[in-house]
């Protein structure tokens, strides 16, 4: 079975440089496709303005759009509390 890269940050943008770390990483481990997955709630960034989660969390999907290797989870933006990466693997 082929594996799939996952990539996880507050994306607050998200940025060229993430696209291209992802699509690296696909090509690298040829990888059946990279899933992105936005913190809902990032805990090492405790009282940090950023963008609410669901923009953020759009705005990985605008980004992401056109790709077909790549696809965005919303387990974090869906869970309460923090978004530890040890909960969501």
């Amino acid at each position: 079975m082929p594996a799939i890269g996952l990539l996880g940050g507050t994306f607050d943008p998200i940025h060229l440089g993430h696209l291209a770390l992802a699509e690296s990483a696909r090509e690298e481990f040829d990888l059946a496709g990279v899933v992105f997955i936005p913190a809902g709630r990032p805990p090492h960034k405790p009282g940090a303005v950023m963008a609410p989660a669901r923009e953020r969390l759009r705005m990985v999907e605008i980004a992401t759009d056109g790709n077909p290797y790549f696809s965005v989870s919303t387990v974090e933006i869906e869970r309460t509390g923090p978004s530890y990466t040890v909960d969501t693997l």
